[in-house]
């Protein structure tokens, strides 16, 4: 890539938009790889083209000011990189906020980041929704990828310094976590549980109502560790497996598992594998925003299979009250969830 602020400017953009050959990518990837200046640039540069995206449904926000805080910020780039002075582009990030509609998964994204006052090179906190009956999809700082389910959410600093990379979760999300042995990916949760791994593919749910958390490994090593009374426990997973804590009495179950169900709702599709009903009903209530309320006990007994992909709610109960004879029907609520009675 040659060496002219406009070009740089205008392939980062189109970059970071996905709109370039082959070629220029390659371009844009090797002046990133220069040094971790150039390839910090580009990841700042995206944030602020996801966040300026959202002009159309957050009026409030001021693009054109933000848009010439980020030129200012390569003209400053542009001219302390000959000079080899240190960089204090980050300001044109401050006091960003956004709702994101990301491509193929919708969710919204916002960014809370506190006032700098002295040191600008603190790393700031960053935080996305995924809003009811929504999905969303991200990458952190390390280039891990995160799936975030339907009313979750995910904290985490725009870079990760020292030892740990460590984030929050409320709900449930997907992590493809980048490989760094010499800085583990924590994740801490609202029950007081912690997942620490180095470089894996597993699935994360918290569960306010039931104070539970479930943990789905896919690939590669989990150590999950909990609170069992006062006394700090901990296991550590293989693929295959699903630990289920429950933070009430401190116990955990272990279960085997392909990860197919419990991984389906990322790429919208619910799969039941002779799943019990009242797991079946929780991943019916994420997946379409609703509340399920089950007159008859007896029902508990039941298991289902099927796969289910941009079917209406409706067309699902159909298929339960064909296999066993479960009927329902919505009940007047003014709450935010619309309730649906079994009986």
């Amino acid at each position: 890539m040659k060496d002219n602020k406009f070009d740089i400017e205008e392939l980062i953009i189109r970059y970071c938009e996905g709109n370039v050959s082959e070629n220029e990518k390659c371009d844009v990837e090797d002046w990133m790889s220069e040094s971790e200046e150039n390839a910090e640039l580009v990841r700042k540069m995206y944030t602020l083209i996801l966040a300026t995206d959202t002009s159309i449904v957050c009026d409030k926000i001021d693009v054109d000011a933000a848009w010439m805080r980020m030129k200012e910020s390569i003209d400053t780039y542009d001219d302390e990189s000959k000079n080899k002075k240190k960089r204090g582009w980050m300001l044109w990030i401050q006091r960003v906020a956004a709702v994101l509609f990301l491509p193929l998964l919708i969710g919204t994204y916002l960014l809370y980041i506190n006032q700098q006052k002295e040191d600008s090179s603190v790393a700031q906190v960053l935080e996305i929704r995924a809003t009811s009956g929504m999905t969303a999809k991200t990458y952190l700082p390390d280039s891990t990828l995160v799936y975030l389910n339907a009313g979750s959410v995910l904290r985490y600093p725009s870079e990760f310094t020292g030892n740990k990379r460590e984030v929050e979760l409320m709900g449930e999300a997907y992590f493809e976590v980048a490989k760094d042995p010499s800085r583990r990916f924590v994740i801490a949760t609202p029950q007081q549980a912690k997942i620490e791994v180095l470089g894996t593919k597993f699935n994360l749910e918290t569960i306010n109502k039931t104070e539970e958390v479930i943990t789905t490994l896919l690939e590669g090593k989990v150590l999950f560790s909990y609170q069992k009374g006062n006394q700090p426990c901990s296991v550590e997973m293989l693929p295959g497996q699903k630990v289920v804590y429950h933070r009430t009495c401190g116990s955990i179950e272990i279960h085997k598992t392909d990860g197919l169900s419990e991984t389906a709702w990322k790429n919208g599709e619910i799969i039941f594998n002779n799943t019990p009903l009242e797991e079946a009903l929780h991943l019916l209530e994420k997946h379409y925003n609703v509340e399920f309320i089950v007159k008859n006990p007896a029902f508990y007994q039941y298991s289902f299979t099927g796969t289910f992909a941009n079917q209406r709610l409706e067309q699902i109960m159909k298929y339960f009250h064909i296999s066993s004879s479960i009927r329902w029907n919505y009940i007047d609520t003014y709450g935010t969830k619309n309730q649906i009675e079994l009986y």
